[in-house]
């Protein structure tokens, strides 16, 4: 590498990567210096070195646009909806900022803006949950050397009011005050106490009546991740007799959902959710009085309703579906608030709410399958 005048210009000789021989020529003699300083410093550091330091880095937009999006191809549809809403709705600040420069204290002061901007902490979190599984993936490419996200403190999450289930007898008033695919919805939610995603997937092959007891069988597959091992439930005798009458009334068999829309299909999550807001709600304040009754109020019911029924601990958890320390994190204010007569069993539990509302086991069910 050298420099050479020619007439009023100065030209600079090298080689390039392969060995042939290079020259490229400047107007002064100071731009053809820093050049050949710059090849020189180059040669010295190595062509990987060099390249690395030449490159710059990639703002979090490209990277999203990028590495990330070819990423995203492996996700569930919901997954991907919930990364595009932090993106659009939560993260956009950050967007044209390069990756090595999200630090912990450039996160740091984001958390605070959004906060000051009107959001909860709840939806802090959950933002930057999403901006930690991108910044995981910009790790695994070799864009940053780790995810700051994982240092970040996180705002403290807002804390949760408790939930407050209804008593057996304000149940069955409610289902008594219920037909067709709403009854049924509650059947499954406050006598068996599924999830919600479990209440929309569970087909009618999973429910079995041919033994002494019947059980309903809830896959891995028709709950949530989580949580995803399956599980047996015993179903109560009363609420076995009202799910067959339902299943009657909708024609529903083999791998047909237990509650589909009104075309057969499976329920989705809007449609239970709107199913909720315009039926359960306003059936609820009518038969109970109660104005916060939702679907987790119905599998919280249950839960409490297994205490009453002479149920373990344990036992409760596994028919509920989780481990024991959530179930004593989550459901410990219901077993320690509990008092009065304990039941031998299930049946023995609803058959004495019914009697208190005067719909003791033998009502007639409704077959309308439109509520």
């Amino acid at each position: 590498m050298s420099v050479e005048k020619r007439g009023r210009k100065y030209r600079v000789r090298f080689r390039d990567a392969s060995g042939s021989n290079r020259a490229r020529t400047f107007d002064r003699k100071a731009d053809a210096d820093a050049f050949d300083l710059e090849l020189r410093r180059a040669r010295q550091m190595g062509p990987e070195l060099a390249q690395c330091l030449l490159l710059r880095p990639a703002t979090l937009r490209e990277f999203v646009d990028g590495g990330f999006r070819a990423h995203a191809l492996g996700l569930t549809p919901d997954t991907r909806r919930h990364y595009r809403w932090a993106l659009e709705n939560h993260l956009g600040e950050l967007l044209d900022e390069p990756l090595t420069a999200l630090g912990v204290p450039r996160l740091r002061w984001h958390q605070q803006y959004l906060l000051d901007h009107g959001r909860t902490p709840s939806t802090v979190r959950q933002a930057m949950t999403r901006l930690s599984g991108i910044l995981t993936v910009a790790v695994e490419d070799g864009e940053i050397p780790a995810n700051p996200v994982l240092s970040l403190r996180k705002v403290p999450a807002d804390l949760r009011p408790d939930v407050n289930p209804l008593t057996p007898v304000e149940l069955e008033r409610l289902i008594a005050s219920l037909d067709g695919r709403g009854r049924a919805v509650t059947l499954l939610g406050g006598h068996l106490g599924l999830r919600p995603i479990e209440i929309r997937q569970v087909p009618w092959s999973r429910f079995d009546r041919s033994g002494e007891v019947a059980t309903l069988t809830v896959s891995r597959d028709a709950t949530k991740r989580g949580a995803a091992r399956t599980r047996v439930i015993d179903v109560p005798a009363v609420t076995a007799r009202e799910l067959r009458d339902w299943q009657l009334a909708s024609g529903g068999r083999g791998d047909d959902p237990i509650i589909p829309d009104d075309d057969g299909h499976p329920l989705g999550k809007a449609g239970l959710r709107l199913w909720a807001y315009k039926r359960l709600d306003p059936a609820a304040r009518k038969a109970t009085g109660r104005e916060d009754v939702t679907l987790y109020t119905l599998r919280h019911t249950h839960a409490s309703l297994l205490h009453y029924a002479g149920f373990t601990a344990p036992e409760a958890a596994a028919r509920m579906g989780h481990g024991l320390p959530v179930h004593w994190s989550r459901y410990a204010h219901i077993v320690n608030g509990q008092h009065g007569k304990r039941y031998d069993g299930l049946d023995a539990l609803i058959a004495a709410a019914r009697a208190e509302v005067g719909t003791q086991a033998g009502l007639v069910y409704p077959l309308s399958t439109q509520s």
